[in-house]
């Protein structure tokens, strides 16, 4: 399998997403500590879950509308709307203008703008892909998330502080190109045979739509596995970073390392290792089994993390980091092939944009972990993870069973 063998909508969004996530990741991580400056710890925290949850209800809107009137018309819209909210936050942080209110504003618009697009570009993908293509392509996919997410951390760390308009306008203009990609070479690819009609009021079909999503019995046993899987990584910066801070002090090659270095250090190995290996690593596991990869990769996961979670030796700290990575290339892509073989082409947005709610679940999972782990020991919460990573694993595996059957509901 090669990138040139691919659908060219694929070929296309693969390349669209690097500079969405890119756009993202270049802004996000660094707003909250803007707003935490200009309006207080307490209202960013409070507008950084409007976000969120705004993101999330539109998110579920738009998986709904794109199985009934397309996926491309509703892209453009999310995409005008992602350009209009960039234009608008350069404006707003520019040498003519220093509106914090616009700001907020423009990225509420621009958190909605991604909520609209994630469920469709999801979905865009499965409609074009066939099975045996779905391990190369998630690779691939995930192998240039992670390179956005390096390079746009970097354009952020340079460029938010102190030339915020330089950055917004760069981002701005990335959205534009896109925009014209989108317009005149993305084609549409949901099937009308499979694409349902509105033939009762909006609010109702919707509520049914995902009714009929979370009754669906094999679908809840994989979500509650990625909640479980998911908020592992979502620990890494919040207990695990923590705990390295306040608790870690070696060294290394003689060198005197701090807890925050270390955790700088885990970031990069696992961040390296993705970079290197992803593609080549998605080529060679196509060969096995996913229950295999599956098992396998949910094992070093797992490890990886409950050794995070209480060890203060550098050197099984560095080799539990290879291990999570190892473990992470191995289920993350897999899961996503496993999800597309799951979900009916009548509803595979809506389905897309219900998956999409596990990493929310998973964040609130996350962030309990740091609430958790003031309470208990570094070997607790070790433990802790070893029977969320049990957990994950049980219920991937029992997802993949034929037994199970799609759209089996729950009661």
């Amino acid at each position: 399998m090669k990138y040139t063998d691919l659908h060219r909508n694929i070929k296309i969004r693969i390349i669209t997403d690097f500079f969405t996530d890119l756009t993202q990741k270049s802004i996000i991580p660094f707003m909250a500590i803007y707003l935490s400056v200009q309006i207080g710890a307490g209202w960013a925290g409070m507008l950084l879950t409007v976000n969120i949850v705004v993101s999330m209800i539109v998110g579920l809107g738009a998986g709904y509308w794109s199985d009934r009137v397309g996926r491309k018309k509703l892209m453009i819209i999310a995409q005008l709307l992602q350009v209009f909210a960039l234009f608008w936050l350069a404006a707003a942080n520019s040498p003519w203008m220093n509106s914090v209110p616009l700001t907020c504003a423009m990225f509420l618009l621009s958190s909605i703008s991604s909520g609209i697009t994630g469920p469709i570009a999801n979905a865009m993908i499965v409609d074009v892909s066939s099975e045996h293509e779905r391990q190369y392509v998630y690779g691939l996919q995930y192998w240039t998330t992670n390179v956005a997410i390096t390079i746009g951390a970097l354009m952020g760390g340079l460029l938010f502080e102190s030339f915020r308009f330089i950055l917004f306008s760069l981002v701005c203009m990335e959205s534009l190109v896109t925009l014209f990609i989108l317009l005149f070479y993305i084609h549409e690819t949901m099937n009308k045979k499979h694409s349902k009609q509105l033939d009762a009021p909006i609010n109702r079909n919707i509520l049914k739509t995902y009714v009929g999503v979370f009754r669906d019995k094999r679908f809840m046993i994989f979500f509650t596995a990625t909640v479980l899987a998911v908020s592992l990584e979502f620990q890494m910066d919040k207990y695990i970073a923590v705990r390295l801070k306040s608790e870690f002090n070696a060294q290394l090659f003689h060198w005197d390392i701090s807890g925050l270095q270390m955790f700088t250090l885990i970031m990069a190995i696992n961040t390296v290792l993705v970079v290197i290996m992803a593609i080549p690593f998605s080529k060679w596991m196509g060969r096995f089994q996913s229950r295999f990869i599956m098992t396998v990769g949910m094992c070093l996961y797992t490890t990886g993390f409950a050794v995070l979670a209480f060890s203060n030796w550098a050197w099984l700290l560095i080799t539990s980091a290879v291990l999570l990575t190892i473990g992470e290339l191995m289920y993350a892509p897999v899961r996503h092939v496993m999800l597309a073989g799951m979900i009916p082409e009548s509803d595979r947005a809506a389905y897309m944009a219900a998956d999409g709610m596990s990493y929310n679940a998973a964040a609130l999972l996350g962030s309990l972990g740091l609430t958790i782990g003031a309470f208990l020991p570094s070997y607790a919460m070790a433990g802790m993870y070893v029977l969320m990573g049990i957990g994950a694993l049980v219920f991937f595996r029992q997802s993949l069973r034929p037994s199970t059957s799609q759209n089996e509901p729950l009661c």
